[in-house]
């Protein structure tokens, strides 16, 4: 992964309305998000052979901090790679190594709100970079078809 100069906070700063359009989106999930948690209560799922799976908050804590944990650390990766292989040549995406390194540095300090926040900078940054420059490569090349063929299939 990039080291840029950690002081190179500049671009890490959101600007109020990116932070409120990103709240605006995520709470639009919560009515989603609470249905599902209210039909996980009624009919809960086998874990396993007579092992139905109850309600506990401190589980659901732990296991909602291994989901954000995961998809952050995956965005982390998919980042980095596409930095590593298109900053060097197209100038405009190194002012996003800055962003993903702090990034990366507030998800091992388990700051994972400002590890998220700084992820969504890197991604807006790159797609405002790539709609003025059509040379640069999308972040994701081929789409999510491509990663679901790749890996194994749950059915």
């Amino acid at each position: 992964m990039f080291v840029p100069d950690p002081s190179t906070t500049t671009a890490s700063h959101p600007q109020p309305s990116d932070i409120a359009q990103l709240v605006g989106l995520l709470n639009n999930l919560m009515p989603l998000l609470l249905r599902f948690q209210s039909q996980a209560l009624e009919q809960p799922f086998q874990a396993g052979p007579g092992n139905a799976v109850t309600p506990n908050p401190a589980l659901d804590h732990h296991a909602a901090e291994n989901l954000v944990a995961d998809i952050i650390a995956g965005s982390l990766r998919t980042l980095s790679a596409y930095l590593e292989a298109n900053a060097g040549r197209h100038a405009g995406l190194e002012s996003c190594v800055p962003i993903v390194t702090q990034a990366a540095h507030r998800f091992a300090a388990r700051d994972y709100a400002e590890a998220f926040n700084l992820i969504w900078l890197a991604y807006r940054a790159i797609e405002t970079i790539r709609a003025t420059d059509p040379q640069i490569p999308p972040l994701r090349a081929g789409g999510w078809a491509s990663a679901d063929q790749t890996s194994s299939s749950i059915h």
